[in-house]
């Protein structure tokens, strides 16, 4: 009998209604159907109720049972236990339960099904990484293959002499040039020169560095002119360190700049003015300017976010780009990819090089619509810089050694993919290695060979041996190491002026120029 005061035909139960409810079958009702476990007494198989003697009851366990049975059973074993865990159990230990009906769901197939999903998942996700990893260690060894192949001709082409590789390294650059130093300057004599940026329209080379003044502390650029090898003079920029900058791509003049005194600058180097400045929510550490589009440029910073600041918009950014995963690593180099549909990446966007690895923002059709791809082929760990080649669209990665490599690594790889929903990855060409020192956030390029469009160059600085390693991205021989007063290069830029080509070279205090000389 349900709910009133009654009770359901216990009464007239004996004692061995109390000794194993287990071995009591369920009655069936009319139709032959089983009543629902879940509304009945596990002792008298009889339905509980919401009042009376029969109504519904728990103990410490959690079983329900209805409130006399479990009562009487009590009494009747000594040891108190659950009759149907077995748990010690008390009369003091049971608990009325007010509730009009209690139900419950049988969710075992759903969480079954649930844990099998998430370890899918985990599975799914490892063999992503090892399969990345594997794409990697197999580009790395066919281009190893393609370097025994380039070495193996020479070899055979030289009379089947046997030469060692740095014989035929010497001959390699002997046929195609070198860079003889033509001058050096003095940038700061107390250090902390940074960054170099290259005006060719005005024929300036600008450094960063501190102001030498005490009376007028501060951080800015010191001209170099190109035609002359002469510095010109100092332009006060910042109030804290410097940490990049960029000349407008559009020949107005315009030099960005980023320090960490939270501001991004808009500088005219004609009139050594500050046009225009914008306040940024973290220390900046690197700049780019959008090359499609005249008046937008990007500031990566140092909680890992990248701003896009329009230069209508004298407010403030247009947007800020969180770092996927939330991640926040700072933002150490950007490089700006145009948007070229022929190639095998046919969508722009801009390339963020962080300090927990490399990132491509694919740009949508509104300036401010980003979609970040992670790039997992290329190695693990902190990426110090960045470089972009327009021609050939091929980048270089160059990041700082780790435990399962004790060497920096120098990354040529090209982006793939369409971008929407085919996704962006990256193919390692060529990896060219370093020394095993990698404290500074040294810079390195990517260009173009001088007399060539396509064949590319790779300039980057050593602290092991303090010198700038010059390789022939092409055969990956090394062409030659400048020397730099043993001091280690912090910022390497190739530019051209009066019909030849130059390499800038810059250490803490000094600007070395290097001419491309043929044999």
């Amino acid at each position: 009998v349900k709910g009133g005061d009654g009770v359901s035909g216990m009464n007239d139960s004996s004692s061995a209604d109390f000794k194993s409810p287990k071995k009591r079958k369920i009655n069936e009702d009319k139709d032959g159907d089983c009543d629902n476990e879940g509304q009945i007494c596990s002792i008298c198989f009889e339905p509980w109720t919401n009042s009376g003697s029969h109504r519904i009851a728990s103990l410490r366990c959690g079983h329900l049972f209805g409130y006399n049975c479990i009562e009487k059973w009590l009494k009747k074993q000594p040891s108190g236990k659950c009759p149907q865990c077995n748990f010690k159990a008390r009369r003091k230990d049971i608990r009325v339960i007010y509730a009009k009906l209690v139900s419950a769901v049988d969710t075992t197939e759903r969480d079954r099904a649930l844990k099998e999903l998430e370890a899918e998942k985990t599975l799914r996700i490892s063999a992503q990484k090892a399969e990345a990893q594997a794409i990697l260690q197999y580009q790395l060894a066919k281009a190893e293959g393609e370097r025994l192949k380039v070495q193996l001709d020479l070899m055979r082409q030289d009379s089947g002499s046997k030469q060692t590789e740095a014989a035929l390294q010497r001959s390699f650059s002997a046929r195609d040039g070198r860079y003889v130093l033509v001058r050096s300057l003095n940038v700061s004599q107390a250090g902390g020169s940074r960054v170099l940026a290259h005006n060719p329209l005005a024929g300036v080379l600008v450094a960063s560095k501190p102001s030498s003044n005490h009376l007028v502390p501060g951080y800015g650029v010191l001209k170099l002119s190109t035609l002359d090898l002469h510095c010109s003079e100092y332009v006060s920029i910042h109030s804290a360190v410097l940490r990049d900058m960029s000349f407008s791509p559009h020949d107005n003049g315009i030099l960005l700049s980023v320090g960490m005194d939270k501001a991004a600058k808009l500088t005219s180097m004609h009139s050594n003015i500050t046009v225009q400045s914008y306040t940024t929510l973290a220390p900046a550490w690197a700049c780019a300017w959008n090359q499609d589009s005249d008046h937008y440029f990007y500031c990566g910073l140092q909680n890992g976010t990248v701003q896009v600041f329009d230069t209508r918009n004298t407010t403030g950014s247009v947007v800020d780009l969180q770092s996927p995963g939330g991640m926040s690593y700072p933002v150490t180099s950007l490089a700006y990819v145009p948007l070229c549909r022929a190639s095998t990446l046919s969508c722009g966007g801009l390339l963020m090089g962080t300090l927990g690895g490399c990132v491509f923002w694919e740009k949508g059709q509104a300036e401010d619509r980003f979609t970040p791809y992670a790039l997992h082929g290329l190695p693990e760990g902190a990426c110090t810089s960045l470089s972009f080649d327009t021609v050939t669209r091929h980048c270089l990665a160059s990041h700082r050694p780790s435990k399962s490599s004790p060497h920096s690594k120098h990354t040529l790889f090209q982006l793939i993919g369409t971008g929407g929903g085919g996704g962006v990855s990256c193919q390692a060409l060529h990896q060219f290695v370093g020394g095993t020192s990698h404290k500074l956030l040294s810079r390195s390029r990517l260009y173009q060979r001088p007399g060539s469009d396509d064949r590319l160059m790779v300039a980057f600085g050593d602290e092991a041996t303090n010198t700038t390693h010059i390789w022939d991205a092409t055969t990956q021989y090394r062409l030659q190491n400048l020397q730099a007063d043993n001091q280690p290069t912090l910022d390497v830029l190739p530019y051209a002026s009066s019909g030849a080509d130059h390499l800038a070279v810059l250490t803490e205090s000094k600007v070395f120029i290097h001419q491309w000389q043929w044999s």
